[in-house]
């Protein structure tokens, strides 16, 4: 057997995977298709530390982002990661959302969300005086990351532990043996090489699906099949950076296919508009943001914003998510899962990690590490 373990995927996800088990002794190789590690969904999102608000009470989601939340603030902290904990006002813009806030409210604690709390009018103005609200909860435990740096350390820790990792290969079939997995690989010269592993860990985020069909799972009768989400960004000019001082979320469609174009806050002191929510056709990883969006962008934001001007912002990123649910779908949950009722023990799925995956990337690493 050539290693313990092959983890599929160089992303946040595959990186604290990898970390947390050669830290446990194991062999350990990463198969990552692109450069480097980070290059799709985790180099490509708000960089927020979320705190586990929205989600269906006992949902994966819910769960491994609350616990996530203060797993990476230690990190942070005991890595000399880059952060913020800058916190964020959820807002009711108009009449209309403010039983819908005190719902967004009620689940936080349901969820045992740590830190989040109602504010009164007259705190929030002071806080935000350029926000238009007519009422607010505050969660002074989300905050902005370094991603980057983030997943720098876990790559840096995995491989001190022993993890190799195999850039700019991909992986093309699965084999099941007898003694665990045979995985055909195509190198950056175009050869084919074989190895071989006890157990694998799907990582492959917006490929997920497709390597599961390579293991030999019928994706659509398992609802593994993912759909591409793409999600714009807009910049607000530098003049504007001031405009706002905390992360600012307007109330979330109840599908929670996004939580609506919001105001974020860089690691650089920048302000962005966005994501917003965009199914894919096809699945292409085609991240150009389109001029024409503009005015949708400012039309969410000046709601909130009275006093943003179209000339305001300008087009930034595009990130991709792989997502389980269709458009106008039900909420589906992560999927964790150790597939031996399909026949292929040692398997493990790591399917449809969205959003708030980068919070709950180490929670996650840990929920894998009792599948093993």
């Amino acid at each position: 057997m050539d290693y313990d373990f092959v983890i599929i995927g160089a992303g946040v996800i595959g990186l604290a995977c990898a970390e947390k088990i050669s830290k446990l002794g194991h062999s350990c190789l990463v198969i990552e298709r692109n450069p480097g590690f980070g290059w799709e969904t985790s180099s490509r999102n708000s960089e927020v530390i979320h705190a586990g608000i929205y989600y269906p009470q006992n949902s994966l989601k819910a769960k491994l982002c609350v616990s996530g939340n203060r797993s990476i603030y230690e990190w942070c902290v005991k890595y000399d990661i880059p952060h913020r904990r800058i916190g964020k006002f959820i807002i009711a813009v108009d009449e209309n959302e403010e039983f819908e806030v005190e719902q967004i409210f009620e689940n936080a604690k349901r969820n045992g969300v740590d830190g989040i709390r109602k504010v009164s009018l007259f705190d929030f103005e002071k806080a935000e005086p350029n926000i238009k609200a007519k009422s607010a909860i505050f969660s002074k435990d989300t905050g902005i990351i370094d991603s980057h740096k983030f997943m720098a350390s876990l790559e840096e820790l995995a491989k001190k532990s022993g993890t190799d990792f195999a850039y700019k290969h991909k992986v093309v079939n699965i084999e099941k043996s007898n003694q665990g997995y045979e995985l055909e690989i195509i190198d950056p010269f175009g050869e084919n090489c074989r190895i071989s592993a006890n157990y694998i860990i799907n990582a492959a985020g917006l490929d997920c699906d497709t390597i599961s069909e390579l293991a030999g799972i019928n994706v659509d009768k398992a609802c593994y099949r993912l759909q591409y989400c793409r999600g714009h960004y807009f910049k607000l000019n530098s003049a504007k950076r001031n405009m706002v001082n905390h992360l600012i979320y307007p109330v979330p469609n109840k599908s929670l296919s996004g939580l609506g174009i919001h105001v974020t806050i860089d690691m650089a002191g920048d302000l962005k508009l966005g994501p917003d929510t965009e199914f894919l056709t096809e699945r292409t990883q085609d991240y150009t943001v389109n001029e024409h969006l503009k005015q949708k962008f400012y039309d969410a934001a000046q709601r909130y914003i009275p006093t943003l001007d179209l000339e305001d912002i300008q087009p930034d990123q595009a990130g991709i998510r792989p997502k389980l649910k269709a458009e106008k779908g039900e909420f589906r949950d992560f999927i964790i899962k150790e597939e031996s009722d399909k026949g292929l023990p040692r398997l493990i799925n790591l399917i449809g990690i969205e959003s708030p995956g980068l919070t709950a990337s180490l929670a996650i690493a840990e929920e894998v590490r009792t599948l093993i």
